[in-house]
């Protein structure tokens, strides 16, 4: 999804016609799903990696802050996109540029943050019942219709991705 978005802002920059619609769902699949469904969920796991090993937990307390700045970064360049959709001012796109690729590179540190810390903790102390509640309060949010088919939600963004692929 990063590399299709950074894609898109590369376009974007040399003044071409980006594909709108995959930029505007990966800043969507940002906002509504990493963070308003994807990140909860890795904050539980990380709650119950609390109550499982407080100390070695403590170490992963810059995931909430990592997620809320994400989420911040997010909503900053959807604004600035609905902006520049609207406007398309020069100096609004050279804006959209610099703080999309802020967000793209600021998701590429969260990954791989998470998968040198929290997801080996993750596999090293939880327990399967503990991997069981996840799976079911995952299942449980789904049919409450929050993430539902991603693919779906962002056809654009997932066949840009496929075409990548």
């Amino acid at each position: 999804m990063l590399a299709c978005f950074d894609a898109q802002l590369a376009i974007f920059e040399r003044a071409e016609q980006p594909d709108y619609e995959v930029l505007s769902e990966s800043l969507a699949y940002c906002r509504d799903y990493l963070d308003a469904w994807h990140h909860p969920r890795e904050e539980r796991m990380l709650d119950l990696l609390q109550a499982r090993s407080a100390e070695k937990a403590a170490a992963m307390s810059a995931l909430g802050e990592q997620h809320r700045d994400l989420a911040d970064t997010t909503s900053h360049v959807v604004g600035i996109f609905n902006d520049v959709a609207q406007r398309g001012a020069i100096r609004l796109r050279e804006n959209l540029v610099r703080r999309g690729r802020e967000l793209s590179t600021a998701y590429l540190r969260h990954l791989e943050w998470e998968e040198s810390n929290l997801f080996p903790l993750a596999r090293a102390v939880l327990a399967p019942a503990d991997w069981e509640t996840l799976d079911g309060e995952a299942a449980l949010a789904a049919v409450d219709g929050r993430p539902g088919d991603v693919t779906a939600r962002y056809p654009a963004l997932f066949g840009a991705v496929e075409t990548t692929a």
